[in-house]
């Protein structure tokens, strides 16, 4: 049996809870998950006001890599995409991008999520629609209908994202 397929063993420190100063728990937790690999799982609960304030470290990254993505058919749309912590997304026609950001997390969706995510988030970027709002918005509506083609480039330091496709163009990043 694999150490890593242990269960977790919570230990009490000696820091104190930053919201009612009680002994605060740490519990240790490394497990595989598909896509990330070996990641270690930190958690520090207090029994008496349930706080909790988790974190995770990646044990293994992969190698530096930009992918280059191209939707042209609407099967396109339903290709898997997967966009880890680390990695920085555009979408040059629309003029978007998603950057990695402190507390970011790895994002499993489709091509087509990723339009719907973006759709959703515009309302928040634009507080007047203006011309540049309903560009955008019909852009996004052109691509999500196959009219018109986008293309998705995905950089990632870690080199854990994944786009699952034959379509999908692979590129070493410099270290």
């Amino acid at each position: 049996m694999d150490s890593y397929d242990e269960p977790p063993v919570e230990i009490e420190t000696a820091v104190e809870c930053p919201t009612c100063s009680n002994p605060l728990y740490l519990i240790v937790y490394s497990t595989e998950i598909p896509l990330e690999g070996r990641i270690t799982i930190q958690t520090y609960t207090c029994h008496s006001c349930l706080y909790k304030n988790s974190s995770v470290q990646y044990d293994t990254d992969g190698k530096p890599h930009m992918i280059t993505f191209s939707i042209t058919e609407p099967n396109d749309l339903n290709v898997l995409v997967y966009r880890s912590p680390s990695a920085y997304l555009e979408i040059p026609e629309l003029k978007a991008e998603i950057s990695p950001g402190e507390e970011s997390s790895g994002e499993l969706t489709t091509v087509e999520g990723i339009l719907l995510t973006i759709l959703e988030k515009l309302d928040l970027m634009f507080e007047e629609k203006t011309a540049e709002y309903y560009a955008i918005k019909d852009r996004i509506e052109s691509s999500l209908r196959s009219i018109m083609p986008i293309t998705i480039i995905i950089r990632d330091r870690m080199g854990k994202s994944v786009v699952q496709s034959s379509k999908a163009v692979w590129e070493a990043l410099e270290e």
